[in-house]
């Protein structure tokens, strides 16, 4: 009868684990659904997390910036562009990694719960707009090393490409659509993050 009552419980909780991933499909983002994204991570603490990511900005740039005048800008950002989708396709697999050896969904809500970079990195704002979520990203850690050394101009192949790979390596059915400063002239970035079917057929 105990075995029973078990086998239950652990059948029910994987039902309500894997109904994440079914909620955000049909009802995508809201902020009652994700308030407990910060809980979860202060509990994990930083075991996913990669540190030094003003650092990693300068490493880039300089790297960027000596493939592009040896190769040229086309050629140059063709294989900058290149490397750049290897590694984010190899972070969101990692990312997914754990999540699936956890016996999670590859929900958006499990992303950004145990995604490897700490979020002290960013300072984000964000909101739900028609079942998504718009986050602003003002401060931002990598792009502020790189303008500190006049690199901002390399720094910003990185997020050209970025995002959307580790995301495509994670859970391509996540999808997102990213304005940069260096492309608009703001002085933030802002990302959109789509789950709900409905809102990804409007996505160009």
């Amino acid at each position: 009868m105990i075995f029973r009552t078990n086998e239950y419980k652990f059948s029910y909780q994987k039902r309500l684990l894997m109904d994440d991933l079914k909620r955000e499909k049909t009802k995508g983002l809201s902020r009652w659904y994700l308030k407990d994204v910060l809980l979860k991570r202060r509990i994990i603490g930083k075991a996913h997390h990669t540190p030094g990511f003003g650092f990693a900005a300068l490493i880039f740039s300089v790297m960027s910036r000596l493939i592009m005048e040896k190769l040229g800008k086309a050629e140059g950002e063709e294989l900058i562009a290149r490397a750049v989708r290897t590694f984010g396709l190899e972070r969101g697999k990692r990312i997914a990694s754990v999540v699936a050896g956890l016996g999670k969904p590859l929900s958006f809500k499990n992303w950004l719960i145990y995604t490897d970079i700490e979020s002290s990195n960013f300072e984000a704002s964000p909101s739900i707009d028609r079942d998504d979520l718009v986050a602003e990203v003002h401060n931002c850690s990598f792009m502020a090393a790189a303008k500190k050394w006049g690199l901002e101009d390399y720094a910003s192949l990185y997020c050209k490409y970025a995002d959307y790979a580790i995301l495509e390596g994670y859970n391509p059915d996540i999808r997102l659509k990213l304005e940069t400063r260096h492309e608009t002239g703001r002085d933030y970035c802002l990302f959109r993050y789509i789950m709900k079917e409905s809102n990804k057929q409007n996505l160009q």
